[in-house]
């Protein structure tokens, strides 16, 4: 059974930083196979041109609600920085993400590993640059946060592009360069004790 936790918030509408993590000592993903499946599930929520057709017979978008700025995965959960018009699309799209998942591991060969006691979490942020320096925490959550497939790097450092993340909203702050963001996540790479005590590589 998923939990989903709101913590004080202030406004309707925002940035916000999205948690999901499994139960203390447990791995939230088996293999990097389901790493790949949480991204598609991400991919098909958020784009205006799909859906999770093969899980749900009705459609599920929140693009037009949502805008994914960065996302973490690591066998402990996820992490997810947002723009949202609307709190409550949050919790709707938790809802819909922690089903299909759910779905896609009863269907495989990791069903003892259910991910019934994960939680589902999010926190509101005081604006864009808050924003910012979240993007760089979460991804260093990464040893190899240069290479790693499972975080967003690639859209801010290798020109990736994807109709379903919109890191438009940060970028901008570093004018689009990607060697100042680089810089930037150098300033604190040495720092990670730094880092937010529930984020865990």
């Amino acid at each position: 059974m998923q939990s989903f936790i709101q913590t004080a918030l202030m406004r309707d509408s925002g940035y916000f930083h999205i948690w999901i993590t499994a139960a203390i000592g447990q791995s939230f993903f088996a293999t990097n196979q389901d790493k790949a499946f949480f991204i598609s599930l991400l991919q098909d929520s958020l784009s205006p041109r799909t859906n999770m057709q093969e899980f749900s017979p009705q459609p599920q978008g929140f693009a037009s609600r949502i805008d994914l700025l960065a996302y973490s995965l690591t066998m402990t959960g996820v992490h997810l920085l947002v723009f949202t018009t609307k709190k409550t699309s949050l919790e709707e799209f938790g809802q819909v993400i922690l089903l299909h998942y759910a779905a896609y591991i009863q269907t495989g060969r990791h069903s003892s590993a259910l991910p019934f006691n994960s939680l589902f979490m999010f926190d509101s942020l005081a604006g864009r640059h808050e924003a910012l320096d979240v993007s760089r925490d979460i991804h260093l959550l990464h040893e190899d946060w240069r290479g790693d497939r499972y975080s967003s790097i690639g859209f801010y450092l290798d020109d990736r592009r994807g109709d379903w993340m919109r890191p438009h909203r940060l970028t901008f702050l570093f004018h689009n360069k990607a060697r100042r963001y680089v810089h930037f996540l150098k300033s604190q790479e040495t720092e990670k004790d730094r880092i937010f005590e529930y984020l865990e590589t």
